[in-house]
This record gives C-alpha cells, sequence and structure tokens, in this order.
C-alpha cells in the first residue's frame, strides 16, 4: 500500500496505482484508504466511514487461478472482493461464503440463466474464511419438481447446494474465454445417482433438511452426508 501511495504523489493521474491501492487498503481492513481510493478512481462508494460496499451485482471468481482454476459464482461486495455462493469442489480447499480478494480485470466470461454475460475475476486471496463446511451426498432423486424442492428446502435452511454431477471441465484457453451458457445436463454415477455439494455449518443441519426433503418429496434417497472439506476456523 505504501509504494502506491508514494506512486500517486508522484502522479495523481495514475489510475492503475489507485486502483492498486485500493485492492491493498481492502486487503489490510484500512476502509478510509480503500473509499479515497475506489472514489479518486471514480467508483461511487456509499459512506463515509466503516467498511466499504457497493451495490451487490453477480460476478465470477476464478479460484487458484494458477493451478486447477476452477470459476465459480458469487456476489460482488466491493471493486476487490467478491462472496462465494456456489459451493466450490473439495479439490479447490475453498467454501461457500468465503469471502475472495480479487484482481481489478476480468479474465473471461460466463452466461448467467438470463443470457446476461458475466466477468470472471481472479482470486488474490482469501479475505474472510467461511465458517461453513463442505459435504458430499450421493442422492437419487425423482424429477425435476423434487430437485427444486430440495433447492427450497435448503435455501430456507441457508444451506448451499451445488449439483457436482453438472460440472464441465474447460481448457485453460477456454475458461479465460467466453465458453457460452452451459446447460446444466447432470453426469449421473453408474447406479443412478448424481453427486451433490452441499455446505452447512454443521452436520445435523444438512440431515435434517435432506430427511424433510425425502418424505415431502415422495420417492426419494440420499446416502449419508460424507465431510469432505472441514470449516476453516480464523
Amino acid at each position: 500500500m505504501k509504494f502506491n501511495q508514494l506512486t500517486l504523489e508522484l502522479n495523481p493521474a495514475d489510475d492503475a496505482a489507485w486502483w492498486n491501492l485500493g485492492i491493498a487498503a481492502t486487503a489490510l481492513r484500512d476502509w478510509s484508504e480503500a473509499r479515497r481510493a475506489w472514489r479518486a478512481y471514480g467508483i461511487e462508494v456509499e459512506g463515509q466511514s466503516g467498511e466499504v460496499l457497493t451495490p451487490p451485482v453477480s460476478a465470477c471468481v476464478r479460484l487458484n487461478p494458477t493451478g486447477s482454476g476452477e470459476v465459480v459464482w458469487g456476489q460482488r461486495l466491493d471493486p476487490a472482493r467478491i462472496v462465494i455462493l456456489s459451493v466450490p469442489l473439495p479439490e479447490s480447499a475453498h467454501r461457500f461464503y468465503d469471502i475472495i480478494l480479487n484482481d481489478g480485470a476480468s479474465n473471461g466470461t460466463r452466461i448467467d440463466d438470463d443470457g446476461v454475460k458475466v466477468p470472471v475475476f481472479e482470486e488474490l486471496s482469501i479475505w474472510q474464511v467461511s465458517e461453513y463446511s463442505t459435504f458430499s451426498v450421493k442422492l437419487q432423486i425423482r424429477d425435476e419438481d423434487s430437485e427444486r424442492q430440495l433447492v427450497a428446502y435448503c435455501h430456507t435452511g441457508k444451506l448451499g447446494i451445488e449439483d457436482w454431477s453438472t460440472v464441465r471441465f474447460l481448457c485453460a484457453a477456454c475458461s479465460r474465454g467466453s465458453p457460452g451458457k452451459h446447460d446444466c445436463k447432470a453426469k449421473p454415477l453408474e447406479d443412478g445417482s448424481r453427486r451433490f455439494g452441499f455446505a452447512a455449518k454443521e452436520k445435523e443441519d444438512l440431515v435434517k433438511v435432506l430427511a424433510e426433503w425425502a418424505t415431502s418429496s415422495g420417492p426419494a434417497d440420499f446416502a449419508e452426508p460424507a465431510l469432505v472439506l472441514a470449516a476453516k476456523r480464523m
């Protein structure tokens, strides 16, 4: 942060230095300096003190950009932070509701359910760890109505849910481009079940939701949830 400040003393018109200062100040939770940087860059931010927040908009973030490069969906909190709203694969070592510090330049796009292009930003680091743990569950789902009921139960119970059987794998060049809308066609396992990722603070919360869903949706079956990524604590 200090070197960006020195750069701006020499050249207050250096937009890149203002942006980098905003990221550095956000990383250090220096909200007054972050607010000053974003405003100098031309971004409207609310308030005069406290945590910087901007109107929430959808965005994607590429986790581990120099490694596996998993792209997940989230919501921007400000120009430098995105909260993860997907349930990342356990191999990523990330989880639902991690807050990610992101680079400023987007690198690729994805298409949302409304056909709108959404930018993909690169992860710099985990800014704040989540209290959620990640669980893997094999589910036998009767039909689309049953699946919609499951999603609704999870949202009501404040759980994350992701159908990992719909994950598609892209080469690095395609991932950093605009690969188009994903049809999300599930790829069931040999026994016809599908692998889902769930995010819950406690295993008991997830088991309760799954039991309620199985009871209400008719013929439905699920295996015992397996913890695949424990919650990280500050």
